[in-house]
């Protein structure tokens, strides 16, 4: 990561939207690699996406308590603000819901029955896939449209991760040490 003395706000979300297309990326590639069997399934498709949600939760999360802890230290420039930390995910939602528009209207524009008709369409549907691959099994896409609880985890997800990620960076608390608290014997 780079210095925090050097970082910027503008640096901060666009490494948050990298970290979503790098999220998507990591499940993506753990789910056609282990569980291409199974995406067709549908009710093992639906817990494998909440799984991946929760994954693309876990990354979002880690990112945006880096920047509060860096965004806690005295000698950097920026500092801490909750509001910041919501509107990481909201950016990320906000890329959402556009790509969701763009790839309804691809459908409604150049759908047919047999499918989209050009390759323009084609490279938005691969890249609207790709983007949202960690909500696809909750999407039922059918010729453009998804289901309501799919575009609303598309703008909750994003925006309860990075917001949670960004109050445990202010207030120093570490997950992974209470957890530890519970998982191993006190002497």
């Amino acid at each position: 990561m780079r210095d925090s003395m050097k970082m910027t706000v503008t640096y901060q979300f666009m490494y948050i939207l990298l970290t979503q297309v790098l999220a998507s990326a990591a499940v993506m590639l753990f789910g056609l690699v282990f569980f291409w069997y199974f995406t067709s399934m549908h009710i093992v498709k639906e817990i494998l996406s909440v799984i991946f949600m929760i994954a693309a939760f876990a990354m979002l999360y880690t990112s945006s308590k880096r920047f509060a802890v860096l965004d806690n230290k005295p000698y950097t420039p920026l500092k801490r603000s909750l509001i910041k930390g919501a509107l990481f995910g909201a950016v990320v939602a906000a890329v959402n819901v556009v790509f969701t528009v763009v790839y309804h209207f691809i459908w409604v524009k150049f759908g047919t029955d047999a499918g989209l008709a050009n390759i323009p369409s084609v490279i938005v549907n691969v890249v609207y896939f790709y983007w949202t691959y960690p909500y696809n099994g909750i999407m039922n896409m059918n010729d453009g449209n998804i289901t309501y609880y799919s575009a609303l985890a598309m703008v909750v997800v994003p925006i309860a991760a990075t917001l949670l990620g960004y109050i445990a960076g202010c207030r120093k608390f570490n997950l992974t040490e209470k957890l530890g608290e519970f998982m191993y014997e006190k002497e």
